[in-house]
């Protein structure tokens, strides 16, 4: 009452019922949409199908949850990037698609920008030229946790508009974006990657590999859409920026276990995402000024 009271008389003694101590002002539009706010529901690839993953959202809308999202994760496709639905785990991806957007629910599939040398698209990707080389300018092949495949040469025209063809197999159904995981590192394994235009820094490729996934969605389906990326993250002493700043609507940190540990290594990386965007900002300011 202490408190209310100065404030009652204050607005009786200056008579400023219907005026404004700050006067009201129209704000600028969010650059990304409002489902991006709501909770986002994940099973893991070994538990993900069409079946598991409507039950798995309905469950939430029954406990009076807000949806905002599914993320489809990695196992979705027949090989890996190759952009097409493994029909034995999502057997009629249309009718899916439509089952979430009828709930207001948007959908996300996992993706990266290596393919798997067994997936159904490496052999014409590697033929034509299409995958960053090694120094000699021979095919550079990466083990990673999903096995062994290439990384498409964004630096080339002609990879990049054969890689828009590829993930129109998946954006003819409606999605509504992607979960771009973290294999732009793995060119780090290179002394000298090149790409058709020569050298191509680790940088230079994270802001093409998370831009063209952010970019060309957006050209296909609307400003609707969004990526869910690493704004940056840290093992150990490294510290690596992934994502440019401007796809960043959607930050995700990596696997963090569902502890009190694991909520602390999220909070770790989201200070460090914090800082890297200060670190670039103020060297933009000097480079700029």
């Amino acid at each position: 009452m202490s408190l209310i009271l100065p404030l009652v008389v204050f607005i009786t003694v200056t008579g400023a019922y219907s005026e404004y101590v700050v006067p009201p002002t129209r704000l600028r539009p969010a650059p990304y949409p409002e489902w991006a706010h709501y909770h986002w529901v994940w099973l893991s690839n070994d538990r993900a199908s069409q079946a598991s993953m409507t039950q798995y959202a309905q469950q939430y809308l029954d406990h009076g949850i807000k949806v905002g999202a599914v993320d489809i994760d990695s196992g979705w496709s027949t090989g890996f990037n190759n952009f097409i639905f493994d029909a034995e785990k999502y057997p009629n991806a249309t009718t899916m698609v439509d089952f979430f957007h009828s709930k207001d629910i948007k959908i996300i599939l996992w993706a990266t920008s290596m393919i798997d040398t067994d997936s159904t698209n490496y052999d014409e990707a590697n033929s034509k030229g299409y995958l960053i080389r090694d120094v000699l300018g021979k095919e550079a092949v990466f083990s990673w946790w999903h096995g062994k495949g290439g990384l498409l040469d964004y630096t080339n025209p002609d990879a990049v508009d054969w890689w828009h063809h590829q993930m129109d197999k998946a954006l003819v159904y409606g999605i509504d974006g992607w979960k771009c995981d973290g294999t732009d590192p793995y060119i780090l394994e290179l002394i000298l990657p090149l790409g058709k235009r020569g050298i191509v820094t680790r940088k230079q490729y994270s802001d093409a590999y998370y831009g063209d996934f952010f970019n060309y969605t957006r050209k296909q389906r609307g400003n609707e859409t969004l990526i869910m990326s690493r704004p940056a993250d840290g093992f150990g002493p490294i510290f690596l920026d992934f994502s440019p700043h401007y796809v960043m609507y959607s930050g995700w940190v990596g696997d963090d276990d569902p502890t009190f540990d694991g909520l602390e290594s999220a909070l770790k990386s989201y200070l460090q995402s914090a800082w890297a965007s200060l670190l670039m900002s103020t060297i933009s300011w000097f480079l700029t000024s």
